[in-house]
């Protein structure tokens, strides 16, 4: 695929999208299981800043948008999550930006949190990027956990107008906070897709992993210390409830 992003529309983009979907009807007292998004699903947000880009070019100027992903609601309802994604277009690609801000409350207590993306960026990785253009540095929720208390983010890192981009799993836990943020590290790869929970080890997280050019991937088991096994046979969960999400806008 060519595209002003480059390389990173073919497998690291589509894993940016936050579609609202419609949970299957759960036994009594059982958490809703989240289906899983597909590529197609994903593939909204790639659209949204297909077209935000051209606007730019059409206007020889830059202009900002700003989108919200759906509302992501833990099993019981308590805790959620939302975050407002923030793309300042720009005619020249490389000098475009993608960035969030990532906002949990716990509906019991009223307690709201609000995690800027940027500032969880690794330094290093910030350290090649003075200006900070071109820079895509987003946290998207994907998900709950079984037990309602940890929260799953996908935190996508990396360039426009580059192959660089990829995914870490950014977790977040209740009466704790942001406890991990972790990637596979057993194998050689261009591209990581967060997945979801595993079904076989519930506190580990699955991705799949991919080399630019080769159409195979592989899946990965990642616990929160980064401790990386293959799990080709195991599946993606996610749980809780999504509402819609709202339109975009220009700023």
């Amino acid at each position: 695929m060519t595209s002003f992003l480059g390389g990173i529309g073919m497998a690291g983009m589509v894993a940016l999208a936050t579609i609202a979907q419609s949970p299957r009807t759960p036994l009594p007292d059982q958490p809703v299981e989240i289906p899983v998004e597909t590529p197609e699903q994903r593939s909204s947000l790639w659209q949204w800043i297909e077209q935000s880009h051209a606007a730019a070019v059409r206007a020889k100027k830059p202009l900002r948008f700003s989108q919200k992903t759906a509302q992501y609601f833990s099993p019981h309802k308590r805790y959620v999550a939302q975050a407002t994604l923030y793309l300042t277009a720009h005619p020249e690609a490389h000098r475009q930006q993608l960035l969030s801000v990532l906002e949990i409350t716990d509906r019991q207590t009223g307690t709201h949190q609000r995690f800027d993306s940027l500032k969880e960026v690794p330094r290093e990785f910030l350290a090649d990027i003075p200006s900070k253009e071109g820079l895509i540095a987003a946290l998207v929720p994907l998900g709950w956990s079984q037990t309602e208390d940890r929260l799953l983010v996908r935190q996508i890192s990396g360039l426009f107008a580059t192959d660089l981009i990829s995914d870490s799993a950014w977790i977040w836990q209740a009466g704790v906070g942001h406890v991990a943020t972790v990637y596979p590290t057993a194998d050689e790869y261009d591209f990581a897709t967060l997945l979801g929970w595993s079904t076989t080890h519930p506190q580990r997280v699955l991705f799949q992993t991919q080399v630019m050019g080769n159409p195979k991937v592989t899946i990965w088991a990642v616990d929160t210390q980064g401790s990386t096994q293959l799990a080709q046979g195991d599946r993606p969960r996610l749980y809780g409830t999504i509402l819609p999400a709202t339109a975009s806008a220009q700023r």
